[in-house]
This record gives structure tokens, sequence and C-alpha cells, in this order.
């Protein structure tokens, strides 16, 4: 599992809202996990992640990665199409509950263990 490590990119039209592009850590399930400001030497690491955050309408780059570390409780799967995913709290990182997530659907169920 690894953490994304993205460098703001977009040019807004307002001046002062480029100046204030960051850089950002995404997890492999695409939350917030910790932010610098350009303005600061200083990264702030959230408790938990920020599942709000998306990268649409902007442009970013990747500066580099990390691996992610997990809980001591977490189960890691392999799913049927290669990719290893992580279930922790009885919450699984696969995707299928980005679309589902809000709908008690015997896939969203299948996921909540």
């Amino acid at each position: 599992m690894t953490i994304d490590v993205l460098r703001e990119v977009t040019q807004w039209d307002e001046p002062s809202l480029t100046a204030n592009n960051g850089i950002y850590w995404v997890n492999r399930a695409g939350h917030l996990v910790a932010f610098q400001s350009p303005n600061s030497d200083n990264r702030t690491v959230f408790k938990n992640p920020l599942k709000g955050f998306s990268k649409s309408r902007r442009k970013f780059e990747k500066i580099g990665s990390l691996d992610e570390s997990l809980p001591a409780d977490t189960i890691t799967v392999q799913g049927s199409n290669g990719e290893t995913y992580t279930i922790t709290d009885g919450v699984c990182s696969c995707p299928a509950l980005n679309f589902v997530a809000s709908v008690n659907t015997p896939l969203n169920l299948r996921h909540k263990l």
C-alpha cells in the first residue's frame, strides 16, 4: 500500500490562488492523509483521512510515494482483478464502496463485514 505525494500545479485565473497550491499526501483510496502549505515547512497529518478530498478540476504532479502504515488489526486481501485491498474496522478499501456506499445492496452489505 502506498501513499502518493502530489504537488498541485493548477494555474488559477486569480494569481493569489495559484500561490496557495500545496503538497498533498493521498492514500490508495483517494483520501487526503496529509497536507503541506506552500508557505510552510510543516506538514499537517490528519488523524482520520479526509474522504471529501477531490482532484477534479485541478492538476497535480506526482513527486513521490511512500509506504502506508496500516493498523495492526488490518486484513489484506487480493481482489479478483489482482489488486490488493485492506479491511480495517470492518470496511473494505475496494472501489466498489465508492459506487454503492450509500445504498444497502447485496454488494455493499458484502463489503461491510
